[in-house]
């Protein structure tokens, strides 16, 4: 007869100290993350603080990337690396003070070297698994909140959020959150009367940090409708609703952050449901499955903006739809206290869905949703493994499920978590090798042109890290197509020529929609100046360009001017064709790989 190990799994998770060693195991993997140093838009942040970018905005204000003034976008355009292609009218304002002031206070102390900045985020995601630690001791039993704060710890869609110091907004939205909601809890079920005040404010703080603290209220909200009701007071749906009543305190956060222009238009990536209701909708009915399909199977949903996100959108529905299965399976099993907190913990989850399905998509936006999704899993785990009175075939299925969920979450996510990191640092160091080996040559300052590099990587960063390294290389950076397609350039003068991808139009990766909406196309005639040139748009399909025309106002032989293009893993001078001829530069994979 085959051993039932739950019961000695269960005593392992209630030993005393397997909560410090929680806590030791997340240190361990936060502190992997000092590996990736810089990454991506920690660059951009830099270059605001150094004022190296026209109009960067305030040391409080850093994640204001597009104010949305058309004038200032068609000036910045002209003048800076955005993309030609980029919608004047767009806006990507994310109002994040806290977050913002962290940084500056980081960058005052510790300047460019990045062991001080993640040892800040090491220390915060530490935080964070404790309070979660804590709040899953309150609602759960000790062997289930034990194994919901393991998987919590190590999940590897944490990395970028323990890892990214551009992130570091996610873990201040969330930190006080819970420590603010565990707070509110007590005072609820034991009458403490300081978290009817310290849960506002916890959340109140948190909103400053970002708005994936609105995940936050989404546990709030349903604590308040599903959970289990207060010591001697009434249980009904108007009692319920009327302790909902302070989260109402969120219009005046959404008024507020209207008011200081946050929010997102015209662009492809973000989606903002008060602006644009309907389109949020459409885009969630395809991001919630990607990002469950990552919470429940390790998924990750960072791939569904390389690939297809058809059977991404699959394989979350099926994820979902065997967790909602073994749940019915298991239910027999689950103790009362387990089935309350579940009552308002997975709807909580789903709400932190919704709250950050206008992100662009991502694993980082699962930190606040695994508040509730950790102890479901759990909870499978737990009592999926036991032995049921039936100890024939049929429990072969429930238990074969939960297995599946414990190996995936418990055994592989640590490595998983390191894998990411690796993956990241590598990218990272690549980045650096790309900006550091571009065929730019000596100052004086180069007007540089990339015709052809479809990974953000080798077209959008760069520029950040030659500004601030060597800042007297380059006078203007100007990304001509980051289509993931061989090209073909035709010289027709003397300083022009066109630019075409081999079949494929322009514009339908998820970075080139990152600055202009496929709701805004393109037309024949379409023209805009940029770095001393001229770019026109001259044939196009569906609203999207397939052959554009540019003069770059000098001769191409020009010592001043650098045609640069992606190729054999750097960004390499084109040398220009004679006029009349044509060459082909063929497409290859960036640092990322998939791009």
């Amino acid at each position: 007869m085959e051993p039932d190990l739950s019961p000695r799994f269960e005593r392992w998770l209630c030993h005393p100290r397997f909560f410090k060693a929680v806590l030791l195991l997340a240190l361990a993997l936060a502190a992997s993350t000092i590996t990736l140093a810089f990454y991506s838009d920690d660059y951009i942040l830099l270059c605001y603080l150094a004022e190296l970018i026209p109009g960067s905005p305030p040391w409080y204000d850093l994640y204001n990337f597009f104010g949305g003034d058309p004038h200032r976008t068609q000036a910045n355009i002209a003048l800076t690396g955005l993309p030609w292609w980029t919608d004047p009218e767009l806006r990507l304002h994310l109002v994040r003070p806290l977050a913002s002031a962290l940084f500056t206070l980081e960058n005052a102390v510790f300047g460019r070297a990045p062991l001080g900045y993640h040892l800040v985020s090491i220390a915060l995601y530490v935080a964070l698994v404790a309070a979660a630690g804590r709040l899953f001791l309150r609602v759960l039993p000790g062997a289930t909140a034990a194994l919901a704060l393991l998987i919590f710890a190590v999940s590897a869609s944490h990395m970028q959020s323990a890892g990214w110091i551009a992130c570091q907004h996610l873990l201040l939205a969330a930190l006080p959150v819970v420590l603010g909601l565990s707070a509110y809890l007590r005072y609820r079920e034991e009458g403490w009367r300081p978290g009817r005040y310290l849960g506002p404010l916890g959340l109140g703080i948190g909103l400053l940090g970002g708005e994936a603290a609105l995940g936050g209220a989404a546990y709030w909200i349903a604590y308040q409708l599903a959970g289990p009701a207060p010591p001697g007071r009434a249980a009904g749906w108007r009692a319920r609703a009327a302790a909902a009543l302070p989260v109402l305190g969120l219009l005046v956060y959404f008024a507020a952050y209207k008011a200081a222009g946050g929010g997102a238009a015209h662009t492809g990536g973000y989606v903002d449901p008060l602006a644009d209701p309907l389109r949020f909708v459409a885009t969630a009915a395809e991001r919630l499955p990607v990002l469950l399909g990552n919470a429940i199977m390790t998924v990750p949903a960072d791939f569904s903006t390389a690939f297809p996100k058809g059977p991404f959108v699959v394989i979350g529905l099926a994820a979902t739809t065997g967790a909602a299965l073994l749940y019915r399976a298991c239910l027999p099993a689950i103790p009362e206290r387990e089935r309350a907190a579940l009552r308002w913990l997975v709807p909580g989850a789903l709400l932190a869905f919704v709250t950050c399905l206008g992100g662009f998509p991502g694993s980082r936006l699962l930190l606040l949703p695994n508040l509730g999704i950790a102890p479901l899993l759990a909870v499978l785990v737990v009592r999926g493994l036991r032995r049921g009175p039936s100890r024939g075939l049929a429990s072969w299925p429930r238990r074969a499920g939960a297995g599946f969920l414990g190996v995936v979450h418990v055994a592989l996510a640590p490595p998983m978590f390191l894998l990411a990191t690796v993956s990241s640092a590598d990218i990272a160091r690549k980045l650096e090798d790309v900006a550091r080996t571009a065929e730019i040559g000596a100052p004086p300052r180069k007007r540089v042109f990339i015709a052809a590099s479809s990974d953000p990587m080798a077209s959008m960063y760069p520029q950040a890290i030659i500004a601030l390294e060597s800042p007297d290389a380059i006078s203007c950076w100007a990304m001509l197509s980051m289509t993931k397609a061989s090209h073909r350039l035709t010289r027709t003068g003397e300083s022009s020529f066109t630019l075409a991808p081999i079949g494929q139009t322009m514009l339908t990766g998820a970075f080139e929609s990152l600055y202009r909406a496929p709701s805004s196309p393109l037309q024949p005639g379409y023209e805009i100046r940029q770095c001393g040139g001229t770019i026109r748009v001259a044939e196009v399909e569906d609203g999207k360009p397939t052959r554009l025309e540019i003069d770059v106002g000098a001769p191409l032989e020009d010592p001043g001017l650098v045609l640069l293009a992606w190729r054999d893993g750097k960004l390499r001078r084109v040398a220009p064709p004679a006029v009349g001829e044509t060459i082909e530069l063929p497409w290859s994979p960036g640092p990322i790989g998939l791009f």
